[in-house]
C-alpha cells in the first residue's frame, strides 16, 4: 500500500458515497442552503460559459467578487461548498488569495442575532408564571442549561434527564437560578403518562401531560412566549435560537474563558464562540461597578 491516495483509482461511486457522508455532517436547515448556494455557483459557471470542472482559484475569485453574499457560510472548510469542490480534486486550501478575500468579505456581513434574555427576565419569568407555563418553564430551563437547539429539545430522550438528588444529569443544578429548577422539572416528569414514549417533552394542557409529543414549532416558540409573559417590546423577535445564545452570554458573564464556552456550545471555532455571547446589560453593570469613571 502507498501513503499517497492520488495513487489510486477511486470509483466514481465511492467518490459519491464519501460526499453524501459530507452531506450528512451538516444540519438539515443549513444543507439546504449550502446545496441552494451550489446550485447558484453552477448556473453562474454556465451564464459565464464555463464548463463543469472549471474551477480555479481564479474563476472562485471572480465568483464572490459578483456575488457578494453569504460569506458566513462559504467561509469554513468543514461546510458543503468547499466539500464539493474538494470532491474534485481541488485543494482550495491552498488557494491563498482566495482565503484572504473570504476573510475581508465576512467582516463586512453581519447576521441579525438572536436576542436573549438576562438571568434576572429568566428568573423573573420562572418565579411569576403559574403552572400554566410548565412546560415552557422546563424548555427554557433544559434550553439555557445545555445551550440547546430547538430541534435537540424536541427529541431530547426521557433517559437524557435522570434525577441525581441535587441536580438532573442533563446538566441542572439546584442552585443554577434563584428558584428551584430541578424541583420544576421533577414535577414536569412526574406527570408523564405510562404508555409515553422516549420524548422527554410531551403536550401539557390543563395540568397534565399527554401522550402526544411536542413538536418543534412549539419548542421554538418558548422564547417568545418567555418575552410575552415579560411584557418585553416585540416577543415574537425572542426566537428559538436566543436560548443558545442566552446560555453561552450567562456562562461568559459568570467567568467562564472562551474555552468553556466552546466546550459547553460544542463549538469549535473561537470565532462562532464569541459570536453568541451577547454583552449584557449585567456584565457592563458589573465593569461600571468596577471603574467609578465609566458611564
Amino acid at each position: 500500500m502507498n501513503d499517497n491516495a492520488a495513487s489510486f483509482y477511486i470509483p466514481a461511486e465511492i467518490k459519491q458515497e464519501a460526499e453524501e457522508a459530507t452531506l450528512r455532517l451538516l444540519p438539515a436547515k443549513s444543507k439546504r442552503v449550502y446545496e441552494k448556494e451550489m446550485v447558484e455557483f453552477d448556473n453562474w459557471q454556465k451564464k459565464r460559459g464555463l464548463g463543469e470542472g472549471a474551477i480555479t482559484e481564479e474563476v472562485l475569485l471572480a465568483y464572490f467578487f459578483n456575488v457578494e453574499k453569504y460569506f458566513w457560510c462559504l467561509f469554513n472548510v468543514d461546510e458543503i461548498f468547499y466539500a464539493e469542490i474538494n470532491a474534485e480534486s481541488i485543494d482550495i486550501s491552498k488557494y491563498g488569495k482566495l482565503t484572504s478575500y473570504l476573510k475581508v468579505g465576512s467582516r463586512k456581513y453581519k447576521t441579525k442575532k438572536a436576542k436573549i434574555l438576562e438571568r434576572n427576565q429568566i428568573e423573573e419569568f420562572l418565579k411569576k408564571a403559574d403552572m400554566e407555563y410548565l412546560q415552557v418553564k422546563v424548555a427554557l430551563i433544559l434550553g439555557v442549561a445545555g445551550a440547546c437547539r430547538c430541534n435537540e429539545l424536541t427529541f431530547l430522550d426521557i433517559s437524557d434527564v435522570q434525577d441525581k438528588g441535587s441536580y438532573l444529569s442533563f446538566t441542572v443544578m439546584e442552585e443554577a437560578f434563584s428558584v428551584n429548577a430541578v424541583e420544576m422539572c421533577r414535577k414536569y416528569i412526574s406527570l408523564r403518562p405510562k404508555a409515553a414514549g422516549r420524548r422527554f417533552f410531551l403536550r401539557y394542557v390543563d395540568g397534565k401531560c399527554t401522550t402526544q409529543h411536542v413538536g418543534i414549532n412549539t419548542i421554538s416558540k418558548t422564547f417568545s412566549k418567555v418575552a410575552s409573559f415579560l411584557g418585553l417590546p416585540d416577543p415574537e423577535s425572542f426566537t428559538g435560537h436566543g436560548m443558545r445564545r442566552s446560555s453561552a452570554t450567562l456562562l461568559a458573564n459568570a467567568g467562564g474563558d472562551i474555552t468553556t464556552v466552546k466546550r459547553h456550545g460544542g463549538w469549535k471555532s473561537t470565532t462562532v464562540a464569541e459570536n453568541y455571547i451577547e454583552e449584557s446589560l449585567s456584565s457592563k453593570m458589573a465593569i461600571a461597578e468596577k471603574n467609578p469613571g465609566a458611564t
